[in-house]
């Protein structure tokens, strides 16, 4: 048993001398993707087209939303005065108007959300290129992002060259 265990730990010991050259070698680089995002133009130029394209729908519905403010204040005025039957309709037709201001409101953010990830995964993929341009002028091996790093060096962090590449000064 003792003879096992000695060579398992020999084993080990060895492997890991193996192991570490490996490691000796590898260049790693550090992307602050928050800060990037938050620094290049084509962001804000994505929010800005993205407010543009859909100012309009945005501004129907709020109009929709302001109309049925008006309606069910109108209704609640008048509801103890009003015959049952009037009263119904009035009830149905704000439900129905309800309704389509939420169908309104559910297919403008499914439209909002694909045509601004569509534009994002377009910037995202520049991004890459241009990380992939960063590490090949630098010889590096391996570029993580630094919200998925504990610590590194300031000198491994590449985002201000990332941020000069994509024309940020």
């Amino acid at each position: 048993m003792k003879k096992i265990l000695v060579s398992i730990i020999l084993l080990m010991s060895l492997s890991c001398g193996v192991v570490t050259p490996a490691w000796a070698d590898l260049k790693v680089g550090v992307l602050n993707m928050q800060d990037l995002l938050q620094k290049i133009p084509q962001m804000k130029a994505i929010g800005d087209e993205l407010k543009k394209q859909f100012g309009d729908k945005q501004k129907q519905l709020m109009d929709a939303q302001e109309n049925f403010k008006k309606e069910a204040e109108r209704f609640r005025k008048d509801s103890a005065v009003m015959p049952d039957k009037d009263k119904q309709a009035a009830e149905d037709k704000l439900f129905k108007q309800q309704q389509d201001i939420q169908n309104m409101q559910m297919e403008l953010q499914r439209d909002y959300m694909a045509a601004q990830n569509k534009k994002v995964d377009a910037l995202m993929e520049t991004i890459k290129n241009i990380v992939e341009k960063v590490a090949a002028q630098n010889k590096l091996d391996l570029v993580l992002i630094n919200a998925s790093v504990a610590y590194a060096k300031k000198d491994m962090d590449v985002t201000g060259q990332v941020l000069k590449e994509m024309g940020v000064k």
